[in-house]
């Protein structure tokens, strides 16, 4: 074969592949799922998303416009029941981090561990679980939702501006989170009414956000009965306090009332449990979450093997449980080996927001189950108890 011949099948492939990308993309903006744009509240749509621009305060870490999703529930008698839900998505906590968010690009390409910069075009074909309406297996899906989306990468807290190099070029990053979640419970305020019982609910980085802001909602609403829950969020670093208060200049003691430790998640808890007993903190986890142990791992630079961190990780996980649980009367868990990977030994990260909110059973019940008995009857319990050592 020679140069002229390999060049026009080079050519025909590079067209070819431009095709398949143009249909593919004529196809999604067909098939993505866009909210409406409704102001008012009171006038959109049962079961229908629907988009909230918040003003000047609020933007994404890329500068990019910024908003929330809201959705009224169908049923009639929880018409003054909420989920406000923090989204997770990484987070960003020095330069190199900072200057890789995530995008199509990394997650095909098997990457993607740092932050959403920025919120996809795509998100609402990926609200499943606990955000499923149209689900009837969803014990919540007659509930009103708040959605707060995270694009900020700094667990919905952050109040700074950084900037760092990406190609010879100065870009500036914007963590923006406190302002955006402000914004978003301001609307909540005028919006929502007299609440019944408020949910606060978040994955990953949100169930982060979800711990740190749940005092603060409970004391803007202190008519309504409070539960916080929080799915897949444990990471121990001796950086946090660096991070947390430095890099995105959060504030933690002035604002939240608790030191950044290194177990943050749990020393958020001990002061929440303790200076909110009426609120009910729900936690769960994976044993061996393929996707916290490796952003552990790489916070604190460890060269340790995968097989061996996943045990170290695991270990901690299970302690800061185990200690939690002994200490609060209104702090329960939820542990599972759901979905094992036969050949890593891990576990998925983040069970709220896919199927496995239905089918992750553990002592026979499933996480669905589990969060709808407490949050409905005042049924609580710790599931997961053979883990703990």
């Amino acid at each position: 074969m020679n140069k002229k011949t390999i060049r026009i099948i080079g050519i025909c492939f590079a067209v070819l592949l431009a095709t398949i990308t143009l249909l593919a993309g004529a196809v999604l903006m067909f098939v993505i799922e866009r909210p409406t744009r409704i102001s008012d509240f009171k006038q959109t749509k049962f079961g229908k998303w629907n988009r909230i621009d918040l003003g000047n305060s609020v933007t994404s870490a890329d500068g990019s416009e910024y908003y929330i999703l809201t959705k009224k529930g169908k049923s009639t008698n929880k018409e003054n029941n909420w989920i406000i839900y923090f989204s997770g998505g990484g987070m960003n906590w020095d330069e190199d981090s900072t200057a890789n968010p995530i995008s199509l690009t990394t997650m095909f390409k098997g990457g993607g561990l740092t932050y959403f910069s920025n919120i996809p075009f795509y998100k609402l074909n990926t609200m499943k679980g606990i955000l499923e309406e149209e689900n009837d297996k969803n014990p919540f899906g007659n509930w009103n939702y708040l959605y707060i989306p995270y694009t900020t990468g700094d667990f919905h807290i952050g109040n700074n501006v950084v900037e760092y190099e990406s190609k010879g070029k100065t870009y500036k990053s914007f963590h923006n989170g406190r302002n955006n979640v402000l914004a978003a419970l301001k609307w909540f305020q005028g919006n929502a009414g007299t609440p019944d019982k408020i949910f606060v609910c978040g994955e990953s980085a949100g169930g982060f956000g979800a711990a740190f802001w749940t005092p603060y909602i409970a004391e803007s609403e202190p008519e309504a009965r409070i539960y916080d829950y929080t799915d897949s969020s444990y990471i121990q670093t001796e950086k946090w306090e660096n991070i947390i208060d430095s890099y995105w200049n959060a504030e933690v003691e002035g604002n939240f009332h608790f030191k950044p430790e290194a177990d943050i998640i749990k020393a958020a808890f001990q002061y929440n449990a303790d200076k909110y007993p009426n609120i009910t903190y729900l936690q769960s986890n994976t044993l061996y979450d393929n996707l916290l142990l490796n952003f552990q791992k790489r916070l604190n630079d460890d060269e340790i093997t995968d097989s061996e961190y996943r045990d170290i990780w695991s270990g901690q996980m299970l302690a800061s449980a185990a200690d939690l649980s002994k200490e609060f009367s209104n702090y329960h868990y939820f542990i599972t080996d759901y979905g094992v990977d036969e050949k890593t030994g891990t576990t998925p990260h983040t069970l709220s927001v896919s199927n496995d909110f239905y089918e992750a059973e553990e002592e026979g019940i499933s996480l669905s189950e589990w969060l709808y008995r407490a949050v409905e009857f005042e049924d609580y319990r710790n599931v997961g108890s053979r883990f703990m050592r």
